[in-house]
């Protein structure tokens, strides 16, 4: 049992996979219940998001210091993504993080959200609590698709059973 909810958070922590996979993981093939592959898929999520936060600024302070070329590419994403969306993040800039947090879409999650937070000048401390609550809304998200299918599955193989005998 430990195992697994070490696993289902170790899964949670990597990146672009995150929670999405380490919930169903969990449940369907190591037998958690969907509680606790929740809360082991949201923890490991959250733990390693507030590493990612905190090191994303210390890359960029190292890439910048030793390479000019990395240095230029910085100045530039910075300046191009705060023109195009600053205003945006001003208005929704909390709602945004949680909802893009928030919504099991490819290209979002902890991972990406600490990016987010962290291109747009968010506190370490107030992106970890709009992640972390970003995390535990798409967690419970993620819980109910699966119990939806989980349900289904079974609706669906009693129904040919009984057909077929």
């Amino acid at each position: 049992m430990i195992q697994e909810l070490l696993s289902t958070a170790a899964v949670a922590s990597l990146p672009l996979v995150e929670q999405r996979l380490a919930i169903p993981l969990g449940f369907f093939s190591w037998d958690l219940t969907i509680w606790q592959a929740v809360l082991a898929g949201t923890g490991g999520n959250i733990i390693s998001v507030g590493f990612v936060l905190w090191l994303w600024p210390k890359l960029a302070q190292f890439a910048r210091k030793h390479s000019p070329f990395c240095d230029r590419i910085l100045t530039k994403i910075f300046a191009n993504t705060r023109a195009k969306h600053s205003h945006n993040v001003k208005t929704w800039g909390n709602i945004f993080l949680i909802f893009f947090v928030m919504l099991p879409v490819p290209g979002s999650g902890g991972w990406s959200g600490s990016l987010v937070a962290w291109l747009f000048g968010f506190s370490y401390w107030r992106a970890m609590k709009l992640i972390t609550i970003g995390l535990i809304l798409g967690g419970i998200i993620i819980a109910i698709a699966i119990v939806g299918v989980d349900q289904s599955i079974q609706y669906f193989t009693e129904v040919i059973e009984e057909d077929l005998l």
